[in-house]
């Protein structure tokens, strides 16, 4: 049976959102008191008087992610729309400094950064080191709101509708330890986007996604919100659906809290948290009747007054440099012209850009973390953003320091041209850290970017150029390769005498990211298919050759190639590898996976994805 909303006020709201703006330059309030509980709990689980049961699903709230490898734990930080500091990417250099044994910061496809390898006892160290600068990781993991994603270019660019970073403010406060959300049948996964024509958040794969729309309301423009819900990906990949075509600003944390409300009392979704998601229920009732649930929650919740819980102004202010008297450096260097050409884009006001910093692998090294704090002090307006394709954006750069910035990227080995490039493979961990890895999927995402150096040229034609790699180290899709042109998730396979060969299962036409929400495709799996992982980069360089090749003319891009002859070539490529797989001497190259010196044996742990 449903359980009645109440009908929230500020007082109802948690006491971390009646802090606001006493928290200096924080989306979300951090709370000592949390960490003194924490430290306390961790005491009790070491000494045996609390049960991992019960400790797990509690670290877990705290954003402390239990690893593959034993007594270390991964720190997930959350940074709401990506936003991030001067001062906060110093943070991030000094604890990857004293705590990360591999000296390095990760970032993820939704927008936050991790930290792995860090031993439990040192992890509320870390936490109160990241709270110092407005960090938090709190509901960063479990069953809860996790990391809210939002555009780059939010504020700034040319087709926003209107800026929804506000909004988003708002609803992070508003759901971060609300009672409702603390416990739900699985993780929920939100967006919220400016832009109705070019989707910059993945909105189709989230479980809710907000998208700016106008519309006319006794003859005024009111500001509100188009509605979609119900995507993910994994083992059941579906694309979000519009629940509402617009809801008033005024109604969409209400909306919030009915979706949050019909999701947590969604009995039928505790009997298996493997299929608790909110696109799983949806699947189950049809939309139609998931929506009659929401706006019968809807009817017992009264007015949320959103505007206090928006305000925001030291993490959300950025105050551009003025353009300099003169611009350094040789303009006509032709690294440097093809750097802005491919990773710069103007803003809406007029002498300012947007750049992408194309990151290898999502990891930043301390240098790298302090050098970017550096370039985003001298030269931006004061933040910087995190993306989706696991990059890190520089806003309000003036033209006349456009120069200066790439030298400054150059030394720090982040002036890598092509941001939005074949070459920018977006990988998941793996089997680096994550225990429901199967395979090396980090290994594979280097181990493709070398085959594509030695290309002769072939990445450089545009419509190669313009296709987007993805890769899982398992079916779960946290490098998103659903909806990449050519996805790859990781498998295990037999070959002779029981050994087994890290693998991969191939998906081609997915997409997001240059149309609308509508226009997301889930790729098609390759069925009976799983490529050897040693094969993998000779196989993507046959699809991409047989692309290139038999395409009808230079500007039928690769997803409507596919449509136009179909996947069975493809397939036959793939199916070869795994000939050439199954066929492979025991004990040889196949049965290694990338970057690692043991030979291959399937290891997939019981992960925390679902406690």
């Amino acid at each position: 049976m449903t359980t009645q909303a109440q009908s929230p006020s500020l007082e109802d709201i948690h006491a971390s959102s009646l802090k606001l703006a006493e928290d200096a330059g924080a989306i979300i309030p951090f709370m000592e008191d949390e960490i003194q509980r924490f430290d306390a709990e961790v005491d009790r689980f070491r000494t045996g008087d609390l049960d991992n049961t019960v400790f797990t699903p509690f670290r877990l709230r705290q954003g402390v992610y239990g690893q593959r490898q034993a007594d270390v734990q991964m720190i997930r930080v959350k940074l709401p729309g990506g936003i991030i500091s001067a001062d906060m990417l110093d943070c991030f250099g000094e604890i990857t400094e004293k705590y990360a044994p591999l000296k390095k910061g990760h970032i993820t496809t939704r927008e936050n950064i991790q930290l792995h390898h860090i031993p439990l006892e040192q992890t509320s160290e870390v936490l109160r080191e990241l709270g110092r600068v407005g960090l938090s990781t709190r509901e960063a993991c479990g069953n809860t709101v996790r990391n809210v994603v939002g555009p780059a270019t939010a504020g700034v660019s040319p087709e926003e509708v209107f800026d929804p970073t506000p909004y988003l403010t708002a609803y992070v406060r508003f759901g971060v330890r609300h009672p409702i959300t603390q416990n739900f049948p699985r993780k929920f996964k939100s967006a919220f986007t400016g832009n109705d024509q070019r989707d910059e958040v993945a909105a189709a794969i989230q479980d809710l996604t907000f998208v700016s729309q106008y519309q006319e309301v006794d003859g005024e423009q009111r500001k509100g919100f188009k509605v979609y819900c119900g995507g993910g990906t994994s083992i059941m990949p579906r694309l979000a659906k519009p629940l509402y075509e617009w809801v008033s600003e005024d109604d969409y944390l209400r909306v919030a809290l009915a979706v949050w409300t019909v999701f947590n009392n969604a009995d039928i979704l505790r009997k298996n948290r493997m299929m608790a998601r909110l696109k799983v229920l949806i699947d189950k009732i049809g939309l139609d009747e998931f929506r009659t649930m929401v706006d019968a929650e809807l009817a017992n919740i009264g007015p949320i007054d959103f505007r206090p819980l928006m305000a925001a102004e030291d993490i959300q202010r950025e105050d551009p440099p003025a353009q300099p008297a003169s611009t350094n450096g040789d303009d006509a260097n032709p690294e440097y012209q093809h750097w802005l050409k491919s990773n710069v884009e103007s803003q809406r006001q007029e002498g300012y850009h947007v750049i992408h910093i194309k990151t290898v692998r999502g990891d930043l090294d301390p240098a790298q973390f302090h050098g970017l704090a550096d370039i985003v002090r001298k030269y931006t307006g004061g933040k910087a953003r995190t993306t989706q394709e696991q990059n890190i954006v520089l806003r309000w750069v003036p033209t006349g320091y456009l120069h200066d910035v790439w030298e400054a990227l150059g030394a720090l080995e982040l002036a890598e041209a092509g941001h939005n490039h074949i070459t920018n493979v977006v990988s998941c961990p793996g089997t680096d850290s994550c225990k429901l890895g199967i395979t090396a999927s980090m290994g594979l995402a280097k181990a493709l970017r070398d085959e594509m150096s030695n290309w002769n040229g072939l990445a450089d034609d545009a419509g190669v150029g313009d296709i987007r790699i993805k890769m899982s180290g398992c079916p779960n899709g946290c490098g998103l390769h659903h909806i990449a042109n050519i996805g790859f998730h990781g498998a295990a396979v037999k070959g002779v005498e029981g050994q087994q060969i890290p693998s991969y299962e191939l998906f081609l036409g997915g997409n997001y990211g240059d149309n609308q929400v509508e226009d997301s495709r889930i790729g098609t799996r390759v069925p009976k298919v799983k490529v050897p992982a040693k094969l993998v980069p000779s196989v993507l360089k046959d699809i991409v050759s047989y692309y290139k090749d038999n395409r009808s003319d230079d500007s039928e891009r690769f997803n409507d190639f596919l449509d136009r002859v179909g996947l069975e070539e493809l397939t036959s490529v793939a199916a070869r590898a795994q000939e050439v797989g199954h066929e492979a001497e025991g004990g040889g190259e196949m049965y290694f996976d990338w970057e690692r010196t043991n030979q291959y044996v399937l290891e997939r742990g019981e992960g925390e994805c679902a406690v």
